[in-house]
């Protein structure tokens, strides 16, 4: 059908808008991030290293998977949730292991540009966010961005304070051990192996 002036059919605008997919986007999934670690400087809770900012980061954005009891704090914290917006039947539920692999492969590439733009710093405790870093987040609002931080602390206070090897055998019930192996098998793939001896050797007899 032939269009004013080439214009595009509000079907095709329409269609645009709603494909957009924000894990797509950069810009949105390092803003959450900066959420994220304000929240956690905000609560004195520490991201000592990549992979805790990856589980904090995901079940953030996830957070019923977390909270598995119906103790009084698991009650509240799940009211807290639904009041700010989240909801308990989600569909990404059912794929949580395949998104959370997504957002791990994202992981790294998003933190360097954090710290590249000096919003995001390593410290001798972990990663923390910088002052310019705390303005921007501050100036985040909005309804999700108000629902993320309620999930955050919620998240945050559940998980922070475990062990490593408790927070991991954590992960692995609630994701599942195959998904876990893959993100290994990831970092082996991605690790660069160092030449042997040998190969050093006759390298260095070649020059």
């Amino acid at each position: 059908m032939t269009t004013v002036n080439d214009a595009p059919e509000p079907s095709e605008i329409w269609t645009e808008v709603t494909s957009f997919s924000p894990e797509e986007s950069t810009t949105f999934r390092i803003a959450r991030m900066l959420l994220l670690l304000s929240v956690a400087r905000n609560g004195g809770r520490k991201v000592p290293s990549v992979d805790r900012l990856g589980y904090y980061e995901f079940f953030a954005d996830n957070p019923f998977i977390v909270i598995e009891g119906d103790m009084a704090r698991d009650v509240a914290d799940r009211a807290s949730l639904e009041v700010a917006g989240f909801s308990r039947v989600q569909l990404a539920y059912a794929s949580s292991g395949p998104r959370f692999m997504s957002r791990r492969r994202r992981l790294q590439h998003d933190l360097a540009q954090l710290i590249a733009f000096g919003l995001v710093e390593l410290t001798g405790g972990g990663y923390d966010i910088t002052e310019s870093g705390t303005v921007v987040a501050d100036n985040l609002n909005s309804v999700y961005a108000d629902a993320y931080r309620t999930s955050a602390e919620i998240v945050l206070r559940r998980l922070a304070s475990r062990s490593n090897v408790g927070l991991e055998r954590s992960v692995e019930r609630w994701l599942g051990h195959s998904w876990l192996f893959v993100d290994l098998l990831d970092d082996v793939n991605d690790a660069e192996i160092p030449p042997s001896e040998g190969a050093k050797h006759a390298e260095g007899e070649e020059q």
